[in-house]
């Protein structure tokens, strides 16, 4: 598995996979990483975490 390292600038550099699809995605230098690939994916992610918070 891929992983992002953080730099001595304080940026991401690397590959970390989607939360949802494992898609990896290029940090491309940036602060904060990227979880999701797609703006539909986080909410998926969001509301199957709600989903199972509920249930239990």
């Amino acid at each position: 598995m891929a992983r992002a390292r953080r730099g001595d600038d304080g940026r991401y550099h690397g590959d970390l996979p989607c939360r949802w699809c494992e898609v990896l995605l290029d940090q491309e230098g940036r602060r904060r990483p990227r979880y999701y690939c797609r703006v539909t994916h986080r909410l998926k992610f969001y509301g199957s975490w709600i989903v199972a918070a509920i249930m239990s």
